[in-house]
Parts: C-alpha cells; structure tokens; sequence
C-alpha cells in the first residue's frame, strides 16, 4: 500500500476525508524537484516539474489501501498522473510515495503563478466543499 504526497486541496483535512474511506497516519513532507501552481478558474492547485532547487510543503498520508486509491484516482481524474517520487518527512527521513502531477498535455490550465495555500485555507476551501461534494 503507497504512501501518497497532498500538496493542495488533499492536505486538508475536510477534503481527504470526503474523499476517502480509511483512516492515515500522515506528516507534514516535502517533495524537491516539483512546482505548485494555481489552476485557471480553480481553488486547487497543479504540481509541474521543476528544478532541483523547487520544492512543494505538504502532507503525505501512510499505507492507503487499494479502494481508497482508487478513490483518489477517480477524484483527481484525466489530468494528473500519478508518479512514484522519495519526499522528506518532517523529520528529512526520505520515504517512497505517490504523487498526482500535471499531464503536460495540460499545462494550458495552469496560471504559471504559485497557488495560495493561505487563501484555500482561508477562503477558497468553502467553495472547493461546496463545487465537490461528490467525490467519486
């Protein structure tokens, strides 16, 4: 079973759980190699690789079962892929994880600017809730 590496909308806690059935022990991770990038017209953000120097803050969630992947899968739909990467736990202990990057195909959805997690915290996460209450 993947650990799995959130980095927008997944990172909150209303939102995974909505997605998902199980319950994870996670931890505040960093993926290095990899930008976060807000999506035109959305309240969630894109990863896109980088430069070795680019890292994304997030939260990485340990040993999903197989349904719940799915879940994800399903959730995140045709634009992600979802890639094997090494992410740093909070402590910089390197770990194997799974994490949804932006097909290239697609990267006309992204604004090229950093997304505000602030915001999504914030403000952007209500209308995330309300615009997604189907998940998969």
């Amino acid at each position: 079973m993947p650990n799995v590496f959130t980095y927008g909308s997944l990172m909150f806690a209303p939102v995974w759980s909505r997605v998902v059935n199980g319950t994870y022990a996670s931890c505040p991770a960093t993926l290095h190699g990899y930008q976060r990038l807000a999506v035109k017209g959305e309240e969630y953000p894109v990863a896109v690789l980088a430069s070795a120097a680019d890292c994304i803050a997030g939260r990485m969630y340990y040993a999903v079962n197989t349904a719940d992947m799915q879940r994800l899968d399903m959730f995140e739909g045709d634009y992600y892929a979802r890639l094997p990467v090494m992410v740093a736990d909070g402590n910089g202990k390197m770990l194997a994880a799974d994490v949804y990057v932006l097909r290239p195909e697609y990267a006309d959805i992204s604004t090229g600017k950093a997304w505000d997690e602030e915001h999504f915290r914030t403000v952007g996460i209500s209308t995330f809730m309300l615009r997604y209450q189907g998940f998969g």
